[in-house]
C-alpha cells in the first residue's frame, strides 16, 4: 500500500518563487469569471490551488521524487499553460 504525502502549497509556492505569479493567475481568473460574490470568489481560488496540488502529486508520482527545481518548473508550467487557457477563453468571448 502506498502512502500520502499532503502538499504545502503555500510553502511550495513561497519557495519555488512561484506565489505571485499564482495570485496573478488567481486575479486574472477572478476578472475573466466577472462578477462573483465573496464564497464563490473563494471556492474559484481554492479550486485552483486543488488542481495545482493535483498537478504536483502526478508529476512527483510519474517521477518517483521532487527537487523544489522540479516543483518549481512544473509550477510555471501549470501557471503558464492555465494563462494560456485564459487568453484563449478571453479572445473568444
Amino acid at each position: 500500500m502506498g502512502y500520502t504525502v499532503r502538499l504545502d502549497l503555500p510553502r511550495i509556492l513561497e519557495v519555488t518563487g512561484e506565489l505571485q505569479h499564482f495570485l496573478e493567475l488567481g486575479t486574472a481568473r477572478l476578472e475573466a469569471e466577472g462578477p462573483l460574490s465573496e464564497e464563490e470568489s473563494e471556492a474559484l481560488i481554492f479550486s485552483l490551488a486543488d488542481e495545482l496540488e493535483d498537478h504536483l502529486r502526478t508529476m512527483r508520482e510519474r517521477q518517483g521524487s521532487a527537487s523544489i527545481r522540479d516543483l518549481q518548473m512544473w509550477t510555471r508550467a501549470w501557471i503558464e499553460e492555465q494563462q494560456e487557457d485564459l487568453g484563449g477563453r478571453e479572445d473568444a468571448g
